[in-house]
């Protein structure tokens, strides 16, 4: 009963839930965050927030064996001068120690950049027409060797030049981040889970170019590469491994643009659409990839019209001149 004063004994007036209530009760689960780029969750030490970082990694043979490639959530392998390819290595959840050996910045490399919403992008050399493009078109923050030479870059003497220029990630990130403090971790560049079409089993999947091949060979597990007919193992003694690969048919552009020797200089055009392959536990998935304009992201379809999700982990994406297909095996 209330006393004088008109206040009032919550105590008296509260209700207890009844056992069954509580027993019923359901807790939402924990959300868990992942790496952006490879869709698994962080290990002590890696930061789902933190910017991208992306660097050009030679990739012929004098290059070899490379540094770092083992710890990028993403890699690109693209079409250069001659018929050869070179990789834009992607780093977010992970920083290696050394990266290398770094080489030159290419047209296409913008609407690469672009899909990352903003990163750091380390090379060393580059056209002067291909800077102001890749600047204009990126939305990243450029650190080049040319301009800030040892500042950020160191070179490898035992190595013969120019594939001798390396870095660390935590040097070119930091680099980046002095100059543009208002960049953001990048969005998923693809969905992550269990695909509606299963594919074909693989054993094996081979790539050619003019000058240069690698092969994708299935160990049970992960997708393990071979380039030119020889293991890709770095400097670690790791050999190159991806949970996911895909292979991208492209378009090849007229830059108007020649190296040294004379060479036209590609661009491989990654907007638009075109054929995919998607290689993921043990499978090839065929079908499409969209990109309506370098501002869009990228979209990964099955022949049905469903999205074609990536098992979680690290991928390679494979840029293939048109009207090269890749070769299969199930042996």
């Amino acid at each position: 009963m209330a006393c004088g004063g008109g206040s009032h004994d919550t105590a008296a007036t509260q209700t207890t839930p009844s056992p069954s209530a509580s027993a019923t009760a359901t807790v939402a689960p924990a959300v868990v965050k992942t790496c952006p780029l490879t869709g698994v969750p962080p290990r002590p030490g890696q930061k789902v927030n933190r910017v991208a970082l992306a660097v050009k990694i030679d990739n012929v043979n004098e290059a070899r064996p490379q540094a770092g490639v083992d710890q990028a959530d993403v890699v690109v392998e693209e079409t250069v001068e001659g018929g050869l390819t070179r990789l834009m290595a992607i780093f977010q959840c992970d920083l290696p120690s050394t990266i290398g050996p770094i080489r030159s910045a290419r047209t296409s490399d913008g609407d690469i950049l672009r899909l990352l919403n903003g990163a750091v992008f380390a090379f060393s050399g580059a056209n002067p027409r291909v800077i102001p493009q890749v600047q204009a078109t990126s939305n990243a923050e450029l650190i080049s060797y040319d301009a800030l030479g040892n500042t950020y870059f160191h070179r490898d003497y035992s190595r013969p030049a120019p594939h001798n220029v390396f870095s660390s990630g935590e040097t070119l990130l930091n680099a980046g981040l002095t100059r543009d403090k208002k960049l953001r971790a990048p969005k998923p560049l693809f969905t992550y889970g269990t695909a509606k079409v299963k594919g074909f089993p693989v054993k094996t999947v081979s790539l050619t170019w003019p000058s240069a091949t690698a092969t994708w060979t299935w160990n049970g597990s992960m997708w393990e590469r071979t380039q030119n007919g020889t293991s890709d193992t770095l400097t670690n003694g790791h050999q190159v491994t991806a949970r996911n690969v895909v292979i991208m048919s492209v378009a090849i552009a007229n830059t108007g643009l020649h190296d040294v020797l004379g060479n036209a200089s590609p661009d491989d055009v990654v907007t638009g659409s075109g054929t995919v392959w998607v290689l993921r536990d043990g499978h090839v998935i065929k079908g499409t990839w969209s990109r309506p304009d370098r501002a869009k992201p990228m979209v990964l379809k099955d022949k049905s019209g469903h999205v074609l999700p990536l098992h979680a982990g690290r991928t390679w994406i494979e840029l293939l001149p048109r009207p090269r297909v890749p070769g299969t095996s199930s042996r």
